[in-house]
């Protein structure tokens, strides 16, 4: 789940976020 999608920022902000707030 590196270079698979065009929205990689959007992906990546989405699940970067949860991932240091929780």
């Amino acid at each position: 789940h590196e270079r698979n999608a065009p929205n990689i920022p959007l992906d990546l902000a989405a699940i970067e976020a949860p991932s240091k707030n929780g």
